[in-house]
């Protein structure tokens, strides 16, 4: 092999205030979260073998039971990532959480793994099995009622349930769309005495779209989604 030496420089500016909401049951049990909710904007530029830049933000309202996020994220040199999402949380119901999330992303010239794929990420439709959709384009959103059952289970976990309602999916530029979706009720259940212990799920519901190969209904045993 030839002897290689690469260089990468980056510079930038990041400027922001602090805002943070302190929540409890929203994506874990039995312990207050600090959501960030801070705005924030940060602009950079990379040299590596080429000129790339790189651009990143967040924005949020509040209000006495709830919040809603944006965030915006960008960065490009050989391949070009821009992603964009936005989060909506309301707790007016005692014991409810309620969540409305959107999504979607676009790659230009990706490299070799660069390509999204929301079974890795984690965020796509949970019913669908793996690399079920792969792609340059993807989109995803989902609507979800986290509601509490028991906070205090032998003094060791808590449960819940979840109604849900998941869309969205990836695939590649030159291709129609290829998304599915499903709809259901997840079980919720985590640790109330760990510290870093995040929920996870047994969730059961129906498929839609592509991606089902014929098999409509389905469960799935995984980690709960993280807004």
């Amino acid at each position: 092999m030839p002897y290689s030496v690469f260089t990468t420089v980056r510079a930038g500016i990041e400027i922001g205030s602090v805002r943070f909401r302190v929540l409890e049951q929203f994506n874990s049990y039995a312990r207050r979260e600090d959501v960030d909710l801070s705005p924030t904007l940060r602009v950079g530029v990379v040299l590596q073998s080429g000129v790339g830049y790189e651009i990143s933000g967040q924005t949020s309202a509040v209000w006495k039971r709830g919040f809603a996020l944006l965030r915006v994220a960008a960065n490009g040199l050989d391949t070009t990532r821009t992603q964009a999402q936005v989060t909506v949380v309301s707790q007016d119901i005692r014991r409810q959480t309620l969540i409305a999330h959107a999504e979607g992303g676009v790659v230009t010239n990706p490299k070799p793994g660069a390509e999204f794929d929301p079974w890795v990420e984690q965020r796509g439709p949970r019913l669908f099995g793996v690399h079920a959709f792969t792609g340059t384009r993807t989109t995803w959103f989902v609507l979800e009622d986290r509601i509490l059952v028991a906070d205090d289970i032998l003094g060791l976990m808590a449960l819940g349930v979840a109604p849900f309602l998941d869309y969205g999916g990836a695939w590649y530029g030159d291709e129609p769309a290829r998304q599915g979706g499903d709809a259901g009720v997840s079980v919720r259940f985590g640790p109330t005495r760990a510290v870093r212990g995040q929920a996870a799920e047994l969730a059961f519901g129906y498929r839609f779209g592509q991606g089902t190969k014929g098999k409509r209904w389905a469960f799935t045993l995984r980690k709960g989604f993280s807004f």
